[in-house]
């Protein structure tokens, strides 16, 4: 496994721990992830937030509000 497989795996197990833990709320879980994932250099810093335009995205936070 190369350097960058093994820091994404370790965002990954992060994240579902804090998801198992149930303290943070989900959205923050997420955001977190994703800063930590762009810091790590994972995720790319000029696509970190590419997803986020796509439609499903964006109808699936206007029928969840």
């Amino acid at each position: 496994m190369t350097q960058q497989q093994l820091l994404a795996f370790a965002v990954l197990a992060a994240m579902t721990a804090a998801f198992a833990w149930g303290r943070l709320r989900y959205d923050l879980v997420s955001a977190l992830a994703l800063i930590a994932a762009v810091l790590a250099g994972v995720v790319p810093y000029d696509r970190a937030f590419s997803g986020f335009g796509d439609d499903i995205v964006t109808s699936s936070r206007a029928r969840s509000s």
